[in-house]
């Protein structure tokens, strides 16, 4: 039987300000109106990281000069979906081969750009890594033609992949790529500064997800008026524009991830309601 539904998404909820999607952002953004910004975070290809405090399976290709995936015991295991940072996300695997991820988060970003506005910016978290000995920054991951204004540094508390090899990784980037005539909401915004001291959070829900407070002090800075994630996972970019009073589009491919987003804003929702 032939599927007549037109629509690139599996799902569709709309929550309030939050219309989220379940599928393929790939497929399903070129359907979205624009956006003012994008606040992400996505899969980082943990599963093809060289050398830390993991348990080493599998190996890459033999031509790759990458060496050998890293994976096994990750020490976030997730609850209710399954699975820890060692074990992907969901459906994603998170050990793709380096240079088809490389192509993928290029053609996510190149996509992005195409869905902001001419005042528009892409908040890209992600964080650089050592492979194969090198050092891999994120700024690999993004395609000519996109313009990178900042590089804000996300301090966190700690980290876990100890290793002879480098000293302990204990921040993540927050790449600001905007379009010409972006700006902050004042010269006031400017002063949080380029490094955010933030502790991350631990979530049962989702074996990695950035703390609540990064999107917020992004929404603090900006004027965007709705608010893009094309990587969901559990919701908390949704729940930084609920509190913000923003609009927001979420899109996750892995349906448990999606489940738990909906219940997450649908409850905070319903206690902002319940103290307004």
């Amino acid at each position: 039987m032939m599927n007549d539904d037109p629509n690139p998404w599996k799902r569709k909820e709309v929550i309030g300000e939050a219309t989220l999607y379940l599928g393929d952002c790939l497929e399903i953004l070129p359907s979205l109106p624009k956006v003012g910004a994008v606040i992400t975070s996505p899969p980082y290809n943990l599963g093809c990281t060289t050398g830390g405090g993991f348990p080493a399976f599998g190996h890459y290709s033999a031509d790759s000069p990458y060496g050998k995936k890293r994976g096994g015991a990750g020490k976030w295991r997730a609850a209710s979906t399954g699975g820890g940072i060692a074990d992907g996300y969901g459906t994603h695997d998170d050990a793709m081969p380096h240079e088809e991820y490389v192509e993928w988060q290029r053609r996510v970003l190149g996509a992005l750009w195409d869905t902001i506005t001419p005042l528009g910016a892409i908040y890209y978290n992600h964080k650089p890594r050592v492979l194969g000995g090198s050092c891999v920054t994120p700024l690999d991951y993004i395609p000519a033609g996109l313009t990178v204004r900042q590089i804000v540094i996300w301090a966190r508390a700690g980290g876990i992949n100890f290793s002879p090899a480098f000293y302990l990784p204990t921040h993540e980037w927050v790449v600001v790529i905007a379009k010409p005539e972006f700006r902050l909401k004042s010269k006031g915004a400017s002063g949080v500064g380029d490094v955010w001291r933030i502790v991350q959070e631990a979530n049962p829900d989702h074996p990695a997800p950035f703390p609540v407070a990064l999107p917020q002090k992004i929404l603090e800075t900006i004027d965007a008026q709705t608010i893009l994630d094309p990587f969901m996972g559990s919701g908390t970019t949704a729940i930084a524009c609920g509190d913000a009073g923003r609009k927001f589009i979420g899109i996750e491919i892995h349906e448990p991830y999606f489940d738990i987003a909906c219940e997450r804003i649908e409850n905070a929702q319903r206690q902002v309601r319940m103290f307004a």
